[in-house]
Formats: C-alpha cells, sequence, structure tokens
C-alpha cells in the first residue's frame, strides 16, 4: 500500500512539474520572452555565430536575427566572386553584427545599397559581407580574416573599430570575457595565445552537455533563460575575481574605459600599442593578398551626445580635452602604415548636434547610450558611402 501511494504521489509530482514547465513556456511565449543563443563555441576564435540560429532580439531595440548558414547575420553568399563583383568584407563587433537593428537597416546594407547606385555606371555589383560578431575583439577579427574571409575572395576589407571595449578586449588583464584568442607582444612580434581553449566557458559550450543544451534552447524558452542567469551569475563572479586579484589596477584612479580618451595607466597604454600592432598585422596580411584595407572608426555614445554641455562636462570628468583622441589615433596608424581610415565620430557630432538627435541608444533602453540606432546606422552609411564612392 505503501509502495502504491509512493508511486501514486511521484506520479502527480512529475505530472505537475511536466505541466508546471508547459505552463511557464506557453506564458514566455505569449508574453515574448525569450534568450535566443546565437553563439557557439569555436577552436580558433573562442566563439562565433550559430549556423541558421534565429529570434528576436529585444533587450536593446528590436529585431528578428537570423544567422546563415555559414555563420554571418547576413544573406547567403556563394564563396565564389562572381566576374563583375566588387566583394567587401566587413569586420567587426556588435556593432557590425547590429542585433538591435533589422538587417535592412543597418548601416553595411544600407551602404551595399547606395554604392551599388553610385558605381551603377560601370557594370559592377558591390557586394558587402557582414562577418561582425558580437563582443569580438581585433585579435578574433584577425583570426576571422585568417580562417574565414579569405575563402570568399574579397576586393576591399572592411575594420569597424570601437575604442569602447575594442582596446580593453585586446588585454587579457582588462576584458570580462577570457574565453578568446588573445595576442602578447614579445620582441615587438605578436604571439598567439590559444589558453581560452582550457577556460571553464569554452569547455563547457564545447562540451555534448552544452551542445544539447543550445539545440534545446531552439525550442524552449525556460532553457535560454536557465543559460542567461547562468552567464550573468559567471560573469558577475568574474568581475568580482579580477576586482579582488587587481585590486591595485582596478581601484588606481581612471582605470576604466575612460581610458581610452586619455590613457595614462600603464596596462592601458600597453593595451593600445598591442591594439596598433594587431591591425598593422591585419594591414600588412590584406596588402599581401593585394586586397585593400580601411578602417572605420565608429563613434562611442558621448562623442555624439547632442547637448555640447554634456561633452563638455565629460570631459572634465576624464581629465581631456580630446574625445577625438582614439580616432585620431588610429587615423595617425593610417597615415603611417598606409591604409585609409574614415572618422564617423565628428561628422555624427555635428549631425546630432544640429537635429538635436540621439544616434545612440533606444526607447527601451537609454537614450544616448549604447548602439547606434536606426539614425545612427542611417548617416554612417552616408558617410561611409560617399568615401567608398571616391575610391571603388
Amino acid at each position: 500500500m505503501k509502495k502504491k501511494n509512493l508511486l501514486t504521489n511521484s506520479l502527480i509530482i512529475l505530472f505537475s512539474l511536466i505541466v508546471a514547465f508547459f505552463l511557464i513556456e506557453i506564458i514566455m511565449r505569449i508574453t515574448k520572452i525569450e534568450y535566443p543563443i546565437f553563439q557557439t563555441h569555436d577552436y580558433h576564435r573562442g566563439f562565433a555565430l550559430r549556423p541558421g540560429a534565429s529570434g528576436w532580439w529585444i533587450r536593446e531595440g528590436k529585431a528578428f536575427v537570423k544567422i546563415n548558414s555559414q555563420g554571418l547575420r547576413d544573406k547567403e553568399y556563394q564563396k565564389e566572386k562572381s566576374p563583375n563583383s566588387i566583394r567587401i568584407a566587413l569586420l567587426g563587433d556588435s556593432f557590425a553584427e547590429a542585433r538591435s537593428i533589422p538587417t535592412n537597416k543597418t548601416f553595411w546594407s544600407l551602404t551595399e545599397n547606395k554604392l551599388n547606385l553610385c558605381y551603377k555606371k560601370n557594370n559592377k555589383k558591390i557586394e558587402i559581407i557582414n562577418f561582425g560578431v558580437t563582443e569580438y575583439s581585433s585579435a578574433q577579427e584577425l583570426l576571422t580574416l585568417r580562417h574565414h574571409v579569405w575563402d570568399y575572395n574579397p576586393d576591399i576589407v572592411l575594420l569597424a573599430f570601437f575604442s569602447g571595449n575594442d582596446v580593453s578586449d585586446n588585454s587579457k588583464k582588462l576584458t570580462k570575457k577570457k574565453y578568446r584568442p588573445f595576442f602578447v607582444l614579445k620582441d615587438n612580434s605578436l604571439i598567439l595565445d590559444n589558453s581560452f581553449r582550457q577556460t571553464k566557458p569554452y569547455l563547457m559550450l564545447k562540451s555534448n552537455l552544452g551542445q544539447l543544451a543550445i539545440k534545446i534552447s531552439n525550442y524552449s524558452r525556460i532553457v535560454q533563460i536557465s543559460r542567461e542567469i547562468y552567464v550573468r551569475y559567471y560573469f558577475k563572479s568574474q568581475a568580482k575575481k579580477n576586482l579582488e586579484k587587481n585590486k591595485k589596477i582596478t581601484h588606481e584612479e581612471g582605470v576604466n574605459y575612460l581610458e581610452v580618451f586619455n590613457p595614462r595607466n600603464d596596462i592601458w597604454k600597453n593595451a593600445w600599442e598591442l591594439t596598433e600592432s594587431i591591425i598593422k598585422l591585419m594591414n600588412k596580411e590584406i596588402k599581401e593578398r593585394e586586397s585593400k584595407f580601411i578602417v572605420i572608426t565608429i563613434s562611442t555614445p558621448v562623442q555624439v551626445h547632442p547637448d555640447p554641455n554634456f561633452r563638455k562636462t565629460f570631459k572634465k570628468k576624464i581629465g581631456s580635452n580630446d574625445l577625438f583622441y582614439p580616432d585620431n589615433r588610429i587615423n595617425k596608424l593610417g597615415e603611417k602604415e598606409g591604409f585609409k581610415v574614415i572618422n564617423l565620430a565628428k561628422p555624427l557630432q555635428r549631425y546630432a548636434e544640429k537635429n538635436q538627435v540621439f544616434l545612440h541608444g533606444f526607447k527601451n533602453t537609454t537614450m544616448g547610450e549604447g548602439h547606434w540606432n536606426e539614425d545612427g546606422h542611417n548617416i554612417s552609411s552616408q558617410i561611409i558611402s560617399k568615401e567608398l564612392c571616391k575610391i571603388l
């Protein structure tokens, strides 16, 4: 009798859990709560976009994101280039992947349309292939170039450089995300550090259990939110460990992303030097392939804030009068190494101030912070296409 009651109670509990699971799933779908997993592990780059992944991105802005079969947030492409086309490969991070914006309104899609209009008379088709991946560093972009981009035989390689986190992401001491490859400067040479392959997040993503969880996440919102909670907990704990481990570094005045505008700390100076070395190597490898290299410096929110008083206060806060330090530095590097640089911050600032609009930020986050909104992408595409039309 006791065994029968125990079995009955167990079945009731199991049935209740199953009902609860499906109820939560239904509620999450009705309320449109989802945390789609767009990334998976990658042997060379630590992580990459997952072919075939899709879902609504609503944390910032709102857009349906679909990753093609080649692991790109873009339409499908044949790797073999047609004879009458000019192919442009775009490298970058979240500004290039642009999850917050519908694909047809991203700066690279709009730029492609504008270039085809200005180049129509030459009977050539312009293609811009987007290799951008959220949270990528310059090191990962260089490895993307080596292991993926050349398969598409591009005529031009565009690097979308965002000083807001690209410099810190290249430094193992500054970045929050450790499961990525790094380059280390030794005797003026770049040495690749692949120790990320032993990190817990990479091994978890690579494991059978991790891959199963990713596959199930396509169908289960509960799995998605469980993964989201774990990721947030992991990065919070990592940040705490880094703070305790590097108190002398992180507690020093001005040691944060603002150092990008006024690098005073040796770690940030080294991060800048490392970043420039990676870009120089990228330029060298592109020239060896007889392609053209162009760097686009993406604006940071404060650079293009429409209120001049806000920018003035920010300058005092960081102890620098030059909000365009990163752009000018990359521009000087381009002049020295022989590649073109398109600086976006100054023209975007003029536009934002004249029209009193925010080019970064969304209604469901904070205007004036985060990534480009549709205006930011649109105006940037106008500036980029105008410059590219001159040289194509």
